[in-house]
């Protein structure tokens, strides 16, 4: 891979990256217009940074070609993580 794709690749991971911080911020809004309950706000926010969690391992710490016990190590804790979060906040 060339440094043209792995700039494009980086560019548009850093907007999905972006895309997704304003998803999270605009959640809450969207959930309380419509009167939502706020479990479903928050397994939606946890979910987004399980999104940008994965894709920090795998684009910008290139993680995805490195040997699978550190990528698995890393995407156990963006996984576990956000299910502890959870699992505190919604029982």
């Amino acid at each position: 891979m060339n440094i043209t794709d792995t700039n494009k690749k980086n560019t548009l991971s850093w907007l999905w990256l972006l895309a997704l911080t304003v998803i999270s911020t605009y959640v809450n809004l969207f959930l309380s217009f419509f009167n939502m309950q706020k479990s479903l706000f928050i397994s939606i926010v946890l979910f987004i940074v399980f999104l940008k969690g994965q894709q920090i391992i795998d684009v910008f710490m290139e993680l995805k070609q490195a040997p699978k016990l550190w990528r698995r190590l890393l995407m156990a804790y963006v996984i576990l993580l956000p299910i502890i979060i959870g699992l505190i906040y919604l029982v």
